[in-house]
């Protein structure tokens, strides 16, 4: 009876060990996720920072060396690469508004490996923009789609298109407007 008692327990012991483990392993893999998602939902919230302070140096740091940058829906060609990224955004975005606010919300973040997708939503106000009579504000609400990927051990944002689902243009009182001056 002792064998079978001993031989129980060692069973026992290597069930335990291997389940702790196995447990180990898939809270390490957990954990890894968590700080890829965290790091990835960062991403968005620069570009937002970037976007209204003009900060084109800051910006580039968010997107992988192959972007493609999807400008469909504003009737532009697609921006392929950081190079002809930046030139969009310095000679069409960047100055095409006095100023802008940008709010993002409800970042969703799915990891695979070394990629992920993901979405936000969005609302951009942009004053005195360049195609419109002065004091002219648009207000667009909508949604970003994104693919990271990881890229020299940081997380890049690889594929970017807007989708606005609702965009106004109004007129607004010089002095209201606190700040841009």
């Amino acid at each position: 009876m002792k064998r079978w008692t001993l031989a129980l327990l060692w069973a026992c012991l290597v069930t335990t060990s291997c389940a702790q483990h196995g447990s180990d392993g898939g809270h390490h893999a957990r954990h890894q996720r968590a700080i890829a998602e965290v790091e990835i939902a960062r991403l968005p919230i620069t570009y937002a920072w970037a976007v209204d302070t003009k900060d084109i140096d800051r910006l580039m740091t968010i997107f992988s060396e192959d972007v493609v940058y999807d400008l469909s829906v504003y009737g532009f060609e697609s921006a392929t690469g950081k190079e002809q990224l930046r030139e969009i955004f310095v000679t069409r975005i960047l100055p095409n508004v006095r100023c802008s606010f940008i709010s993002i919300s409800n970042i969703e973040v799915k990891v695979t490996g070394d990629t992920a997708t993901g979405g936000d939503y969005f609302v951009h106000a942009g004053y005195d923009p360049q195609n419109r009579p002065k004091n002219t504000r648009s207000h667009t609400e909508g949604q970003h789609f994104y693919e990271f990927k990881l890229e020299s051990g940081a997380w890049k944002i690889s594929r970017m298109r807007g989708s606005p689902f609702f965009e106004k243009w109004e007129t607004y009182d010089p002095a209201g407007l606190l700040r841009c001056k």
